[in-house]
């Protein structure tokens, strides 16, 4: 049962104040005497105990307390609800951002979502058939439409909010493709705290929760340099109310900054302090950093992150002798450098990075390629002749493999003629000149010239390019989020464990010559694979994932979303025809008792 306006109950508060009308109520009647004498001697002892006389049984009072107690739930708007899912298939939505572990509602509000999804699914008959999408950083399909309920309890048992901003509108759009039709239902539980529920004939929404305060780390950056680290942590109050929060950053446990903020409602405050390294480098250690604020939210007053940079990438040159390619290598910042003219793939297991310098091979297996006047036969360049004296007349600034390159002074003999049809140009001529491509466990970039046909080893761009195209291949984790998706080269391993920030492990497989896996939670991620060890950090995805408090459109629409999820049953009608007829019964029981009498 729910109740429509539940502040009307108030009004029962009627009931005790007709008991005490009832006590003091003067009950006379006329009668016809010869004498009042012998009443006026009892008149003292009438008046004394009048006031204080107990409650007598009296039909009319019990019917005018019924008939008050109606009248005053009725008001409330009482109703019956129970699940409705049409006759179609159904579709479950659950919200999975960051915002739906707020705990004011108990445990949290996924945990209440996935148990009214389990609701519904159990009232569904056997052969409906359900589905279960969550609506994490992107849209997630976790059982397509099926009438195998154990799968789908199992896939509800172990779902979880991802620390993101959900995509809740995707996720209705996806599962509108599941069940196309008029008949098919998609149910929603969402908190709606960032965008409200589109208003469609087949979608109903359960809007849960009611807490806005929360207050969390929405990031925490490591910024290198020479002999020390910046680091850089932000807080937000998504709140209403300014609030106090003490800040404490650890490194390894001991202690490395502290302060306490004075956040407005919804000020956002950085600070910024260094870190130094026992060695003078940045290149050790997991920061931490805490808020001591309590609200609904306790998932976001922490947040870590790693002081050592990337594992720097191996690297083998595979190719005829080149002096300044050989010389740049000794110097890059890579793990390790090793040249070799063997041109089978299976010499090159345990490499990070290949460099094929004009060299001619057959298809290349998956992998991290940087192929130098020379184009293998599976990347869809699709090389045809040479260009003479070709200009590179524009290059892309912002792409990563170009930061900080200038080819303004550089001169091309001759050059491979490219005609790409997928990948990305980031630089040309009358052709590509260089050319990045990534799909199906291949990142590649091709330099359509080699190095003795230009003067590139001569200006300052050459090292650039070499050093950031190392770094771009060899899958530079920098800026990772949650709900992003982490591919590392393989390096000839099948298999990878990965721990998560909250300890559980993950077995992966190699696919395509990398291993993949997606990122839910913020924190450091510890992956092992055959080649070594690393971590790498994560931070929130979304800066407004924390923002618990729905917005005004979602809280005008808070409450049709229950009746429309629900069916309901009003029940106020039936009260209130039921006090009216209790109050009938009354005044017709009264009036016989007075016509008697008389």
């Amino acid at each position: 049962m729910t109740f429509g306006a539940p502040a009307a109950l108030w009004a029962l508060a009627a009931v005790p104040v007709l008991i005490v009308l009832y006590l003091l109520r003067v009950r006379r009647r006329e009668h016809v005497v010869s004498s009042v004498l012998l009443w006026v001697k009892s008149q003292p002892s009438w008046a004394a105990f009048r006031p204080s006389r107990r409650v007598e049984r009296s039909l009319l009072l019990l019917l005018q307390i019924v008939a008050a107690a109606a009248l005053a739930a009725a008001l409330a708007q009482p109703a019956l609800l129970g699940w409705t899912a049409g006759s179609g298939d159904v579709v479950l939505v659950l919200d999975g951002s960051m915002s739906m572990r707020a705990r004011d509602v108990a445990p949290t509000r996924f945990d209440r979502a996935r148990a009214e999804a389990r609701d519904v699914l159990a009232h569904l008959g056997p052969d409906r058939r359900a589905a279960l999408v969550l609506a994490a950083a992107h849209p997630l399909v976790l059982v397509p439409p099926t009438a195998d309920r154990g799968r789908l309890a199992a896939a509800l048992a172990h779902a979880q909010p991802w620390d993101v901003a959900g995509d809740v509108r995707g996720a209705i759009d996806l599962a509108a493709q599941l069940v196309p039709g008029p008949h098919g239902r998609i149910f929603v539980w969402t908190d709606a705290a960032r965008s409200p529920v589109p208003a469609l004939p087949n979608v109903t929404a359960r809007i849960l929760g009611t807490a806005d305060e929360n207050t969390g780390v929405v990031a925490l950056r490591v910024l290198p340099d020479a002999d020390t680290a910046r680091v850089l942590v932000r807080v937000t109050n998504f709140g209403h109310a300014a609030v106090r929060a003490p800040l404490r950053v650890t490194r390894d446990g001991s202690a490395a900054y502290g302060a306490t903020l004075a956040l407005a409602a919804g000020e956002t405050r950085t600070v910024v302090f260094p870190v130094s390294s026992p060695r003078g480098k940045a290149d050790a250690g997991v920061l931490r950093a805490q808020l001591d604020v309590r609200d609904a939210l306790p998932d976001d007053k922490t947040a870590e992150a790693l002081l050592a940079p990337a594992p720097l990438p191996s690297v083998l040159l595979v190719g005829p002798d080149d002096p300044p390619l050989e010389r740049l290598l000794r110097v890059a910042p890579v793990s390790r450098a090793a040249v070799t003219r063997e041109t089978d793939p299976a010499a090159w297991r345990g490499y990070d990075v290949v460099i094929l310098d004009r060299v001619t091979t057959g298809a290349v297996p998956p992998g991290r390629y940087l192929a130098i006047g020379t184009v293998p036969p599976n990347l869809p360049a699709n090389p045809s002749g040479v260009v003479d004296a070709p200009d590179i007349a524009t290059w892309d600034r912002r792409d990563p493999v170009l930061r900080f390159v200038d080819f303004g002074d550089v001169h091309v003999r001759q050059a491979l003629r490219l005609a790409p049809d997928s990948g990305r140009v980031l630089a040309a001529g009358p052709s590509p000149l260089l050319w990045a491509y990534e799909s199906r466990g291949m990142r590649a970039i091709v330099l359509a010239f080699g190095l003795g046909d230009s003067d590139l080893p001569q200006h300052v761009a050459f090292p650039v390019l070499v050093v950031n195209s190392l770094a771009w291949l060899g899958g530079d984790t920098g800026g990772l989020q949650a709900g992003q998706t982490l591919e590392v080269p393989a390096a000839g391993g099948d298999r990878a464990m990965v721990v998560r920030p909250d300890g559980t492990r993950i077995d992966v497989p190699a696919r395509d010559g990398a291993f993949a896996f997606a990122l839910p939670r913020a924190g450091v991620y510890r992956l092992t694979t055959p080649a070594g060890e690393r971590a790498v950090s994560v931070s929130v995805g979304s800066e407004t994932a924390g923002l618990i408090a729905p917005g005004p459109a979602a809280a005008a629409a808070s409450q049709p979303p229950v009746q429309r999820v629900l069916a309901r049953l009003a029940l106020w009608p039936w009260l209130v025809l039921g006090a009216a007829a209790v109050a009938l019964g009354e005044w017709a029981l009264a009036t016989r008792r007075r016509g008697g009498d008389a």
